[in-house]
C-alpha cells in the first residue's frame, strides 16, 4: 500500500474523533440537552441521570481508544456500530423531499462511509496508532 494511504487514514481517524468529541463533550456540558437527544431518538428518557454520566465517561474513553489505535477491530467496529444505529434512528430527518429533513443529519452518511474504510483498511492505519507502534 502507498505511503500516503497512511496519512489519508490517520487523516479519516482524526477527523471522526473530531467530528464525535462535540457530541461527547455535550454529554457533560449540555446534560440536559443530550439526555433530551436521547429521549426523542432513542426512547431511553427512562434511564437515571446516572446512567448518561456513566455512558458518557465510556464513550469518551472509546473515543479516545480509536483516535490512538488501540484495538482496532473492536474501538473502530464499536464506533461504527454506535454511530451507525444512532444515525438509522434519525432516518425521518434524512429523507431529502420530506418536511422532517434536517440537512446537518446528513453528516452523519459520509461519516459511516468513513468509519467503514477505517474499519475495512484497519491493519493498513497504523500510523501514530498505538498497534502501529506510533510510527
Amino acid at each position: 500500500m502507498p505511503k500516503h494511504t497512511k496519512y489519508a487514514l490517520l487523516f479519516t481517524r482524526i477527523a471522526i474523533f473530531y467530528f464525535l468529541l462535540p457530541w461527547q463533550l455535550g454529554r457533560f456540558i449540555k446534560a440536559d440537552q443530550i439526555k433530551g437527544i436521547a429521549t426523542k431518538y432513542y426512547k431511553l428518557g427512562w434511564l437515571p441521570d446516572v446512567a448518561f454520566t456513566v455512558f458518557a465517561v465510556l464513550m469518551v474513553v472509546l473515543i479516545v481508544l480509536f483516535l490512538v489505535g488501540f484495538k482496532k477491530r473492536i474501538t473502530y467496529g464499536i464506533v461504527l456500530a454506535l454511530h451507525t444505529i444512532g444515525t438509522i434512528t434519525t432516518i425521518p430527518n434524512l429523507m431529502v423531499g420530506t418536511e422532517s429533513l434536517n440537512i446537518l443529519f446528513l453528516a452523519a452518511i459520509p461519516t459511516i462511509g468513513a468509519m467503514w474504510m477505517l474499519y475495512l483498511l484497519r491493519d493498513e492505519d497504523t500510523l501514530l496508532s498505538l498497534q502501529g507502534k506510533l510510527g
